[in-house]
């Protein structure tokens, strides 16, 4: 379905020629820091999924982070990634696997997208579900249980791995803050 609507709307599909390196991970966990010391120490570009959707769908997300249209964004969301990859410059997107829903509900962003997006290599971040109870209370004002925020990352990890698996792209897995620099060298290195 997202293919046929996607190939509609662009008309014919281009050849997708720039390196995307695919960073994911929950609400909070820390993917817009990683991504700016990547762009500081390496000079890769990044770009945060919500941001290009929202630039495309001129609005942008309510703070409590539950989406709607979940579908229908994806597709503006690979226009949008289809026009950066003509530029050849390496990237970085800034997304997820998984979204809550409106309702709140854990929801896997279809596979389609991701056969669609074609990243070159992933990398998945995880945290400690009490930071990120932290960091989400003190950036959005929103109050997480732990319980609810691990429950989250582990449907991102698992989506993660079968994303990876069936796809056959590369994933990395962060275990935390700690762990980052060794990311940013595996990138570095072209190891990833």
């Amino acid at each position: 379905m997202l293919t046929e609507i996607w190939y509609y709307m662009i008309g014919t599909y281009v050849c997708m020629e720039a390196f995307m390196i695919f960073v994911s991970g929950i609400h909070g966990v820390g993917k817009t820091y990683f991504c700016n010391m990547v762009k500081d120490k390496l000079g890769i570009n990044n770009y945060s999924a919500s941001q290009l959707i929202a630039g495309r769908r001129e609005k942008g997300f309510s703070a409590d982070k539950f989406v709607s249209d979940i579908d229908d964004n994806q597709v503006l969301l690979l226009n949008a990634i289809n026009e950066l990859r003509q530029t050849g410059e390496e990237f970085i997107l800034d997304g997820h696997f998984c979204l809550l829903n409106e309702e709140g509900v854990i929801t896997r962003i279809p596979m389609e997208t991701y056969t669609l997006l074609k990243p070159d290599t992933m990398i998945l971040l995880l945290e400690s579900p009490k930071i990120i109870a932290e960091r989400r209370f003190q950036r959005d004002g929103i109050r997480q249980d732990e319980c609810t925020i691990n429950d989250f990352q582990c449907a991102e990890k698992a989506y993660a791995i079968e994303i990876a698996g069936q796809l056959n792209i590369p994933l990395e897995v962060s275990s935390g803050a700690s762990d980052l620099g060794r990311i940013v060298e595996i990138i570095k290195t072209g190891g990833c």
